[in-house]
């Protein structure tokens, strides 16, 4: 590989140059510095003014320590938190995820580090290769050979998801013409010389479907040749599932974020406007909604359908205060248990999405049995009970503003049964642990960027255990 450095190497930036264009252009200046191997995978052409979700890398295990310690060193200069997690190695590759606040928005750079390609410690390119195979970009940084780039491009999503993407199957069948050697020479380790000519004939022909109804048998060949390099292989395995035994029983970095509060508080908009925001796409691999419960079991007024019992349905909150009884003792305790029930089952979905970076976001939770007026003759010390076996929020916001405020945007509840419901929020945050109380007298983007800061603060307390 040639290096280019010096004065040529640092990239020409715009006196206008943005927060994301400056460190990465200081990224890309330290490593081509120290020598550093390395190379951006794709979707660079943007680079470093613009970045999609992330920005894909790959480094040389020889210097997985000294990546880690530039990206340190950076973001603490350009005050960035870094929240770094390991995926195989012990430190250097793995998801970086970088925050600041700026002009009042919360930014957040994803550096997505392979050192290995690897399908559950099975690597599927050979990355001995591709040191030897870099181009260097006229943006100041190494992008890999035309072959090695169309070879990564399909296998990482073919191997992962029995796929490729429509975005790269272009690029893939012009790169796979144009480079074919180099295209071979990162498969035939893993896969052996005819499972390499057969992906690179598909991919020089663009027959995706036959790639695409072969990945059990890639997946198969996979593993029975890494076998064949027991040694190498043993220690993969150790560190995967290492890297493992992290996410999901030592520091997974998922968030589950419950909010609480009348209806007319906030809450839907809230959380419509903290999914859909950049800062969650960019920050959580997958985000989920749920508005009550988990989906579980069926809904009680269902089995009653099926059963034919005739009853009266839940009054809901836009139903007049005055036409809301609370339910007898019996039907007080049976919603709770049975539904209580339903978010017992839920710790296994929050255990595997949390461990896997997702975003759990409930607008309603099993607090509103403690906060609503139906539920008032349900034995509280029932209710604590069934509070400690569900699974417990990271952060639970509790939206509140005036009752007067709150009754002129839903007036379905009177001013009296609102300042009710705000007291029982109250008594919730007082024995809920990481509990927040938000005032929505702001606007609806202050309040997210609140929450935003919230989230941002406990990955802050994670990071020493991480970092």
């Amino acid at each position: 590989m040639v290096r280019i450095l010096g004065k040529d190497s640092l990239m020409s930036l715009p006196v206008n140059t943005n927060s994301t264009a400056l460190f990465l252009s200081r990224l890309f200046a330290r490593l081509n510095e120290e020598k550093i191997t390395y190379c951006v995978l794709r979707n660079y052409e943007d680079l470093p003014e613009k970045v999609g979700n992330d920005v894909d890398t790959w480094v040389d295990k020889r210097h997985w320590l000294k990546f880690f310690t530039i990206v340190k060193e950076l973001a603490s200069t350009l005050d960035y938190t870094l929240d770094y997690t390991p995926r195989l190695s012990v430190k250097g590759e793995g998801d970086y995820f970088l925050l600041k606040e700026i002009n009042g928005q919360i930014e957040v750079i994803h550096l997505d580090c392979w050192a290995y390609f690897h399908w559950k410690g099975v690597c599927f390119i050979d990355e001995t290769v591709i040191p030897e195979n870099l181009r260097w970009h006229e943006k100041g940084f190494y992008v890999p050979a035309k072959g090695i780039e169309a070879s990564i491009n399909l296998l990482k999503d073919l191997i992962y998801h029995r796929m490729v993407k429509d975005k790269y199957k272009d690029l893939i069948k012009t790169y796979a013409q144009q480079d074919p050697e180099v295209f071979k020479k990162s498969l035939l380790r893993p896969f052996g010389f005819k499972i390499t000519q057969f992906i690179l004939e598909n991919a020089k022909s663009g027959n995706w479907e036959a790639l695409e109804s072969n990945t059990n048998k890639l997946r198969t060949i996979l593993f029975i040749r890494c076998l064949l390099n027991s040694l190498s292989q043993t220690g993969k395995w150790y560190y995967y599932i290492k890297a493992q035994i992290r996410r999901f029983f030592i520091n997974p970095r998922g968030v589950f974020i419950v909010f609480i509060g009348p209806d007319g508080s906030g809450k839907s908009t809230t959380t419509r406007r903290l999914l859909e925001s950049e800062f969650a796409k960019k920050l959580f691999q997958k985000k989920h909604y749920f508005h009550g419960h988990f989906p579980y079991l069926p809904e009680l007024k269902r089995i009653a359908e099926i059963c034919r019992i005739k009853k009266k349905e839940a009054p809901s909150n836009d139903i007049p205060e005055n036409q809301i009884k609370p339910f007898s003792l019996i039907r007080s305790v049976v919603y709770p248990v049975y539904y209580g029930f339903n978010y017992f089952l839920g710790h296994l979905f929050i255990w595997k999405e949390k461990a896997r970076a997702g975003l759990i976001v409930f607008d309603r939770y099993f607090f509103d049995y403690f906060i609503q007026k139906q539920f008032e003759n349900c034995p509280r010390w029932l209710l604590h009970v069934i509070s400690k076996i569900i699974p417990k929020p990271d952060i639970l916001i509790y939206l509140k503003n005036d009752p007067e405020v709150i009754h002129s945007r839903k007036p379905e509840l009177s001013v009296g049964e609102i300042e009710r419901q705000l007291e029982m929020c109250d008594e919730v945050t007082t024995y809920s642990k990481n509990s927040f109380i938000i005032r929505t007298s702001i606007s609806p983007e202050e309040v997210v960027k609140k929450i935003q800061q919230i989230i941002i603060d406990r990955i802050k307390e994670k990071q020493k255990v991480r970092i």
